[in-house]
């Protein structure tokens, strides 16, 4: 790993990085920062946006190969510690704004949609690259209103953020709620960019989610380390107590009396599963 931008020497199929580049979040110039080596063998620039702030790296062409790569999920240790985390804010912010349906988008394996479930919160899974394991039955295929968009360790994914978070606003949800680490000045030793999965590309500032907000409509709000996206802005008591349900000593108090709560969707999902399953063979 490196972290100068005069260190190390690009292979054949590295295209030449130049010294600023256009912002692919709001078109304005971004500066090159630094340079790391991306899965051991790409040398790339990251690039600091002077309109938004953001940091990203130069156009990730090594995307193919960095999601190729399997054994990266053993990294993500973090896992499932994050999903009972999740359960507990979403659970909070259903709880307090009458949202009746979660499209938790990017689910992976369908862990978060089906501790949802259990909890009698009508979620369903959005994913093109994972495999549903938990979740079977319960993909998201139409629209639904209201509905909460959910996105929890996405965006910094997003190759082309400017065209990319439509596939969380252009449906007009109530509101989205994301997870991702904000970008504050960190240099290259900063773990979130993760240089040997290679999987982060753009790192966001707090004016690159307002910048987000004004552009699909929204306003925007902090809680703890989630961003709440709100078509129309929640009231002052709503927002304090989300704030503190989603907040760091909040969620694990939350997530510890969820799990004094029975399961009862896990049961009526069963029954719902089973009874589609007779019908099926009865035709």
């Amino acid at each position: 790993m490196t972290n100068t931008l005069s260190s190390g020497t690009p292979d054949d199929k590295t295209p030449a990085a130049a010294a600023s580049t256009q912002c692919r979040l709001c078109d304005a110039t971004a500066a090159a920062a630094f340079a790391l080596d991306l899965i051991g063998k790409h040398h790339v620039r990251y690039y600091r946006c002077e309109g938004c702030g953001s940091l990203q790296t130069e156009q990730p062409y090594w995307l193919d190969e960095a999601y190729s790569n399997s054994n990266l999920a053993m990294l993500d240790t973090g896992v499932a510690q994050r999903n009972m985390s999740n359960l507990a804010a979403v659970y909070a912010w259903v709880r307090l704004t009458g949202i009746r349906t979660v499209v938790d988008v990017g689910g992976g394996d369908g862990l978060l949609c089906r501790l949802l479930r259990d909890y009698r919160i009508d979620a369903r899974l959005e994913d093109r690259y994972a495999s549903n394991t938990y979740a079977q039955g319960f993909e998201s295929d139409q629209r639904y209103s209201p509905v909460l968009y959910t996105a929890f360790e996405v965006l910094e994914h997003y190759a082309d953020p400017k065209h990319d978070l439509g596939m969380l606003f252009d449906s007009r949800p109530d509101a989205v709620v994301v997870t991702t680490a904000l970008y504050e000045g960190q240099d290259a030793n900063w773990w979130y960019l993760t240089p040997d999965s290679g999987q982060h590309v753009f790192f966001y500032t707090r004016k690159a989610m307002a910048i987000i907000a004004a552009r699909f409509g929204y306003t925007v709000d902090f809680a703890g380390h989630y961003t709440i996206f709100s078509k129309e802005r929640p009231g002052q008591i709503t927002m304090l107590a989300a704030k503190a349900a989603m907040g760091g000593i909040g969620t694990r108090l939350l997530r510890s009396g969820l799990m004094l709560l029975p399961a009862r969707g896990a049961v009526s999902d069963f029954k719902r599963i089973a009874n589609q399953q007779i019908d099926n063979s009865n035709h």
